[in-house]
């Protein structure tokens, strides 16, 4: 009897490459390599010749029919902030895509890093409504971006990001436009092997799972296929717990799109110019909660890479 990912990847193989509508963007000398924390790491391999890991936004995007609305906004943030330097996450709630955007500033060097500088720079296709305090010391601002918010024209939810201590840990908090900021995420990045007897009391100690009554649920969420990652991050939301893997390669990317069912447009895609993303590193995320039936229900995954 095969398995869930073997039908997927049946699927995948059969399904009839389609057509894009952007033209392929190639490695070049002055590319630079980031992990979704802006920290820089050596390519795999040579990138002569590779594809740069943005035509996977872009992949996605076009897929969804938001190429043409995304592109001009999108664009204008990689020429104010420069090239690699805006993290972009891709994410998959199991009925459809949506996009985060993240820019990171943590000593507020660049103006046009600022929540002030990010309304200037989108302005022309994006109202950016939620005002900001300067003075609040986040170190990352995001954004969502999907077909509602394009076609509205305006963002009126914001993500900030806080540290605030030497542990490489920090916190999120929501800002609207029209409402109080809500605390949403606390979250601790840890190396997998060195150390796990700080990674697993942190992952066990939740609201959510009972790991006592079901120890095989362990494997559900710190995923052996992903475990041999750079880092680990433990994320304690308020609904949720999530797990993110940094530094997995290009096959482990394929497996985690077939595993948790996303386009298979963009699955073929992955199969299609595997070997051209070799030389990259990439970043997937998973939130988790009970199933009701004794499992785990994973209700949002994605991936990362560097616009």
């Amino acid at each position: 009897m095969s398995s869930p990912i073997d039908a997927a990847f049946r699927a995948e193989a059969e399904a009839p490459a389609k057509p894009l509508n952007f033209e392929l963007l190639r490695s070049e000398p002055g590319d630079r390599y980031f992990d979704y924390c802006l920290q820089p790491y050596q390519p795999r391999r040579s990138p002569r010749g590779k594809l740069r890991g943005e035509n996977l936004l872009w992949q996605t995007l076009d897929e969804a029919g938001l190429l043409e609305q995304a592109r001009p906004p999108l664009l204008a943030l990689q020429r104010s902030l420069g090239r690699d330097m805006v993290v972009w996450g891709a994410k998959n709630n199991g009925i459809r895509m949506f996009w985060e955007f993240y820019i990171y500033d943590p000593r507020k060097e660049d103006p046009k890093a600022t929540v002030a500088g990010l309304r200037e720079t989108l302005a022309p296709w994006l109202d950016l409504r939620p005002a900001v305090r300067e003075s609040i010391p986040y170190m990352m601002v995001s954004f969502d971006l999907d077909a509602g918010i394009l076609g509205r024209g305006q963002i009126d939810e914001l993500n900030l990001y806080l540290t605030g201590s030497e542990l490489h840990e920090g916190r999120s908090y929501k800002v609207y436009a029209d409402r109080p900021a809500e605390f949403e995420n606390y979250y601790r990045f840890l190396e997998p092997k060195r150390e796990i007897d700080t990674v697993l009391p942190l992952l066990t100690s939740s609201m959510w799972v009972d790991y006592e009554a079901d120890p095989t649920l362990l494997a559900k969420v710190l995923i052996p296929n992903y475990f041999a990652c750079r880092r680990v991050c433990v994320a304690k939301k308020r609904l949720r717990d999530g797990i993110y893997f940094s530094g997995i390669d290009i096959d482990q990317l394929a497996e985690f799109l077939r595993r948790f069912d996303y386009p298979l447009a963009l699955r073929r895609f992955v199969r299609e110019h595997g070997d051209a993303f070799d030389h990259l590193y990439f970043d997937v995320g998973i939130d988790y909660q009970p199933d009701g039936q004794g499992g785990i229900d994973y209700p949002k995954t994605s991936f990362y890479g560097t616009l």
